[in-house]
């Protein structure tokens, strides 16, 4: 191994005309992983760790782009505006869009699990670091963590008074401010607020009205920090978030037609739509001509109370949390000047959450143990409203469907990990978590058929295929369940120290998420298939974690190997959306590099190899004789690449810092049919970064651009060849802007 890494390093320093008196060392990087704070390189978990200041640096200003820099993560917002967060780690995904559905790639808040998919599209402000981490992490952080999580953590309250403000303006006419202002109250007291306020118009031309997708973003945060006693730390916090657009989409439409053998779409060139017969005469994906603007109004706060207290070698936490979130959507699902189809989603739920754990460090051993309650209570509703051709007139023909739904869920844990010590070289870990849910189900459907203004009772113009759900609701009324159901998960790792600086480490975990119910407008999916179980990920890992050079160069690599049993699996069909059961396999290998050749410059590099096989994935134009086939997962590209390079340049007022990186994919399926449809083409991005810092001062300014040579790309695309087309979400073009920022 040290033949090869010489030789690169030879390559590097060659090229850059290193001097050894300019070598400093790396940062150590401090992450909660195991829930207590460790150096990055002595934990034995493949995770990303990306500081607020270098999230600053490479222009990552929201969840979705953090793609760019972290390997094997996949972040997606279907249909292009941030309805939801499709989030894959490692080709572990739900990429089913209907608001009830968790994800198994959890996202947490200051240590706290947020329930919603559609909380997971949001803006990063005020952050301190985000942490991803990969492989299942279900014995210390729990729900639903079976292929990774990703943990936003904020800057909390200072000793001494500090804050900043930070304002930008850009491409499409995009205005950001955010400010914060932290400092002590009393002896025993300090806070931290923080404010951020988004705007812009659209980087998709509308030839026919606004221009989309726009953004109307406000949210703030406010950390209260209590330390009454010595022992004694109490930090309350409150967030909210709040979007209101009136202009939403960021989606081509591309003409398909359905495949008579497999049943699956395939794009047709030269139409916009193959059924109306519209083409986009310009041959612009980033234009278009949409009839209804439609909206995005989505409201969501967080109040939570972490108590911690120190006894003796114990320390006691408490993590109470309500959340709750209310979303609105309409868009122009036809995506063409004609009224031709209307889609519509709501989503309103509150989430209770309470974490009681014990804390222990007794020399050798260190142990988490504890309990945690979940209630989630949700209503959800999505709607299909058609206008038929010729007409696309809805005085002549109307018609549709609804679905309404809910889900209350309890969910009870109990877990624990403990690590041992044998020797200064090698350490043990084991964890268990047992968790228990419960769920209450109810699905009504409402279709509708109206003709010159009068309304055909009894009509479901959607269809009512044998043994579906809509089939039961129409025929007995509403449909209503309750269920529950019990599943563990396990950590077993073995930690070995080959050096001060060089960590190895070896895995066997097993992931669960627990089982749910299929919903959904069409009410196609069948109803002895309502609800499915829950899947459980056995996950082999190997790992190294390697510290160089005189630490200027650091270079961690893991493989692993997941065996899905009950893999959870999302097939849509145009209106058919379906989540059912079945197995996969998936292997892979992550790495990333860094090395600070000189004080002033650093240069990253991060790869993803990722192979995926989903078991039994049923397809064909014939119901009654389905075609039995292995596919890929969706959003699993084989291989992804990220690059950087930052170099300072120290001038007399303070130093000018260039920051350059790229991301290469090599492309995917968004869809789990693999439909020739939703094959997303490779694509390379290239972001950059211009700044002036005067530090004495607290003062900089910055020009950056994202998508620095306007590449076109699409991120994802919906099979809807039933109706004619292929909605493909788009990349975001070339936005370029300056940011000044102010710190005291």
């Amino acid at each position: 191994m040290k033949r090869p890494l010489r030789a690169l390093g030879a390559v590097v320093s060659a090229s850059l005309m290193v001097s050894d008196a300019l070598a400093v060392a790396l940062e150590e990087v401090v992450v909660t992983a195991t829930r207590r704070e460790a150096n990055i390189q002595d934990t034995g978990i493949s995770v990303t760790a990306i500081t607020g200041d270098a999230l600053k640096q490479m222009n990552i200003t929201d969840t979705e782009l953090l793609t760019m820099v972290t390997p094997g993560l996949m972040f997606q917002n279907g249909g292009g505006s941030p309805l939801v967060g499709l989030v894959s780690i490692r080709g572990v995904a739900q990429n089913d869009f209907a608001g009830h559905i968790e994800s198994p790639n959890a996202l947490y808040l200051d240590e706290v699990y947020q329930s919603s998919i559609s909380t997971n599209s949001i803006k990063l402000f005020d952050i301190e670091r985000v942490e991803v981490l990969r492989g299942p992490q279900g014995t210390l952080f729990g729900r639903n963590a079976t292929g990774g999580l990703l943990h936003l953590i904020t800057r909390k309250p200072a000793d001494q008074l500090e804050g900043y403000v930070n304002l930008s303006v850009g491409s499409y006419n995009s205005r950001i401010a955010e400010a914060a202002v932290s400092g002590p109250l009393s002896d025993t007291a300090s806070a931290r607020l923080a404010l951020y306020r988004s705007k812009a118009d659209g980087f998709i031309e509308n030839e026919i009205g606004p221009d989309q997708p726009e953004d109307d973003t406000f949210a703030g945060r406010l950390h209260l920090r209590l330390t009454p006693g010595e022992n004694l730390d109490v930090l309350l916090s409150a967030d909210f978030y709040d979007m209101d657009v009136d202009n939403v989409g960021a989606a081509h439409s591309q003409g398909a037609v359905i495949d008579p053998v497999t049943g699956l779409g395939e794009n047709v060139s030269g139409i916009a739509n193959t059924v109306t017969g519209y083409v986009d005469a310009d041959g612009d994906i980033y234009s278009g001509a949409y009839d209804q603007p439609g909206y995005l109004q989505r409201e969501s706060s967080n109040f939570t109370a972490n108590i911690s207290y120190q006894l003796g070698e114990l320390t006691l936490v408490s993590i109470t949390n309500f959340n709750h979130v209310e979303s609105r959507y309409l868009e122009d699902n036809d995506l063409s000047p004609l009224p031709f189809i209307d889609f519509a989603q709501t989503g309103d739920s509150d989430t209770v959450s309470q974490e009681l754990r014990v804390v222990g460090d007794s020399g050798d051993w260190r142990w988490t143990t504890g309990l945690y309650y979940l209630d989630i209570d949700g209503e959800y509703s999505q709607s299909l409203m058609v206008n038929p051709p010729p007409d696309y007139d809805p005085s002549v023909v109307h018609l549709g469907q609804t679905g309404l739904w809910r889900v209350d869920t309890r969910s009870y844990s109990l877990f624990g990990q403990a690590e041992y010590d044998i020797d200064s070289q090698w350490m043990l870990t084991a964890g268990l978590r047992w968790t228990y849910d419960e769920k209450d189900y109810g699905y009504d459907a409402q279709p509708f058929l109206v003709a010159g203004g009068v309304e055909v009772p009894g009509a479901a113009p959607l269809g009512v295929p044998p043994g579906s759900l809509i089939e039961e609701v129409l025929a007995n009324g509403p449909v209503s369940d309750s269920h529950d159901e019990g599943g563990y998960s396990f950590r077993l790792q073995a930690d070995y120290a080959a050096s001060e600086d060089w960590l190895l480490y070896a895995s066997f975990n097993k992931g669960y998420k627990a089982f749910n119910y299929n919903a959904g407008f069409a009410g196609h999916a069948p109803f002895d298939g309502l609800r499915f179980d829950g899947e459980d990920i056995y996950a082999y890992e190997v790992g190294s974690k390697l510290d160089f050079w005189d630490r200027r160069a650091r270079w961690n690599i893991s493989a692993y190997y997941y065996d899905y049993r009950d893999y959870q699996a999302f097939d849509q069909r145009g209106i058919n959306f379906t989540l059912y059961n079945t197995d996969a396999r998936i292997s892979g290998l992550d790495t990333e590099f860094t090395f600070s050749p000189t004080v002033n410059s650093t240069l990253t590099l991060g790869a993803a190899f990722l192979e995926t096989q989903v078991e039994d994935v049923l397809i064909g134009a014939d119901p009654a004789n389905p075609i039995s086939v292995d596919r890929e997962a969706p959003q699993s590209p084989d291989f992804t690449l990220s690059a950087g390079a930052a170099q300072d340049f120290p001038i007399q007022s303070g130093r000018i810092s260039l920051q350059l990186n790229a991301y290469y994919n090599s492309g995917y399926y968004s869809q789990l049919t693999n439909a020739p449809n939703t094959d997303i083409p490779g694509f390379t991005i290239v972001n950059g970064r211009i700044s002036y810092i005067n530090e004495r001062h607290g003062f900089d300014l910055s020009v950056f651009a994202r998508n620095l040579f306007d590449k076109e790309y699409y991120t994802y695309a919906f099979d809807i060849a039933s109706n004619g087309f292929t909605e493909q979400s788009l990349g975001v073009a070339r936005w370029v802007g300056v940011e000044a920022r102010y710190e005291f």
